[in-house]
């Protein structure tokens, strides 16, 4: 793949364990090619609208996620890797299909009429919205030089944010918008498949693909989500299935590693990629920061549900100034990293002040009520400041085919997070012992059920649900702080 090396690369610059190799080095063109203004302005409108279809399923999901599982008693979980496919096959046909896979998966869940349907819906959509995240920062990567890639990368994190305004947007016709303006983009070098001139061979690409490495991560993964979903509320730790699910994760691990280290540069994750403190740093860093956004978003559409009184709607609703202040935080921290040519300052920031807003949260009780917007600003702007940050780190510190490998790792601990909290948050919220004492026999079962309907019980309720809480805030100050290793260890290198 193309790509652009800074003024401040040198030979033997960076990690002592860098990628980087002078037979590397010298098949990358000194002079890459971008697509021309009116390209660019395309290709980055049709990103944008993808990317916006996406944002608007986890926030209908998000807020309404109380009201499903009070009907499906399930919580979905996604996870997959696309960035070996993108380093192999055509980077815009295989976006175009990866939104096809994702709606595919969105009219599925829109129709389920069950748990188990709505189950298979998520994970096909999460399908494609692992190949659609995947291929955004790749492509943008192909469309600009260096310097600009910040911008791009803030504006379209932007769009997420903007699908939480916009969630009553017909998500068809954006989607129709979207793929006639990828589809019909005038031809340009930059998106064609670098990797080789010519289309490589089927069996090549399947023998590259690392079948093995995927066939054994995937129940590894599964296994560890299920210890953590059944655990201490489904059966207890003790109890046979959790602790198989866990030896099953252990094991799987070990092999897979094992498949990793003998598969080399063929790997799903090559080790050379990840022995850099740079990709290490970013990965820790999302991981943190992404573990205190999805607990945030999951439990504050909870407590105002339940603490108010208040729809999944209207908590919807209540979270839009947040929403929109991160929006802003993600495009101006782009333009800031491209200005002052560095990532590592706004990563600073996003530590300081979501640890500030963290610790604003555990302070929530009884008689907090609507004022709890005001840390959840701060704590939603602390995020959109340095949450983009990390997609720029492999961009600037490897070049060529690593790019795409160093992305998806990224993506990869930024999923794995989200998943992981989810169920572990799940796990000290619902059901602790306290909570299930005062709950009403009729209520027990939703997590989402309104409070206010049961006003003789309503003190012990409210009670039991701070007290609770409180627990899962304490998980997010503690990630939190455990990001400033993701802040401390990553190279300075220059965007410009």
């Amino acid at each position: 793949m193309s790509s652009i090396k800074t003024p401040d690369e040198k030979p033997g610059a960076g990690d002592s364990g860098s990628p980087e190799t002078a037979e590397t080095k010298a098949s990358i063109p000194n002079k890459p090619t971008y697509p021309n203004t009116l390209s660019r302005f395309l290709i980055c409108l049709g990103l944008f609208l993808s990317v916006l279809c996406f944002g608007l399923d986890p926030t209908i999901i998000t807020t309404a996620v109380a009201k499903i599982t009070s009907d499906f008693n399930a919580l979905e979980h996604r996870l997959l890797i696309f960035g070996k496919l993108y380093s192999e096959l055509d980077m815009k046909w295989l976006y175009l299909a990866a939104l096809a896979i994702f709606e595919a998966g969105s009219v599925i869940c829109a129709a389920a009429p069950n748990s188990a349907s709505l189950i298979i819906g998520r994970a096909i959509a999460g399908l494609g919205a692992a190949g659609m995240i995947t291929g955004v920062f790749l492509i943008i990567e192909h469309i600009a030089p260096l310097q600009s890639r910040p911008k791009i990368t803030g504006m379209v994190g932007g769009a997420m944010g903007i699908a939480q305004v916009v969630v009553n947007l017909p998500r068809g016709a954006v989607t129709f918008v979207a793929v006639f303006v990828l589809v019909n983009v005038p031809k340009s070098d930059a998106l064609a498949d670098s990797k080789k001139t010519e289309y490589q061979r089927l069996a090549g690409i399947i023998r590259r693909f690392d079948l093995l490495g995927t066939v054994v991560l995937l129940p590894a993964i599964v296994s560890l989500l299920l210890a953590l979903q059944w655990g201490g509320t489904e059966y207890a730790w003790g109890f046979w299935r959790v602790i198989t699910t866990l030896v099953v994760f252990g094991v799987a691990t070990l092999v897979w590693v094992g498949i990793q280290y003998r598969a080399g540069d063929d790997a799903t994750v090559p080790l050379r990629i990840i022995r850099g403190r740079s990709i290490i740093s970013a990965m820790w860093f999302i991981f943190c920061i992404i573990a205190v956004l999805v607990i945030f978003v999951q439990y504050v559409t909870i407590w105002s549900q339940a603490r108010l009184g208040v729809s999944a709607y209207q908590s919807g609703i209540n979270l839009l100034a947040a929403t929109v202040s991160m929006s802003v935080t993600f495009i101006a921290a782009g333009f800031l990293t491209s200005k002052i040519g560095y990532y590592v300052p706004p990563i600073i920031a996003s530590t300081i002040i979501t640890c500030i807003s963290c610790g604003l949260i555990t302070r929530f009780n009884l008689d907090t009520a609507r004022a709890y917007w005001i840390p959840s600003l701060l704590l939603l702007t602390g995020i959109g400041i340095g949450a983009q940050q990390p997609f720029t780190i492999p961009q600037t510190v490897l070049i060529g085919p690593d790019i795409s490998l160093g992305t998806s790792i990224i993506i990869f601990s930024q999923t794995l997070s989200g998943t992981i909290f989810i169920s572990i948050a799940n796990n000290i919220f619902y059901p602790p012992t306290r909570l299930r004492a005062h709950e009403p026999s009729s209520c027990r079962g939703s997590r989402g059920c309104s409070l206010g309907r049961y006003p003789g019980e309503i003190e012990g309720l409210l009670e039991a649900y701070a007290a609770t809480l409180g627990k899962v805030w304490i998980v997010m100050v503690v990630m939190a702080c455990l990001s400033i290793f993701g802040v401390v260890f990553p190279e300075w290198r220059s965007v410009k």
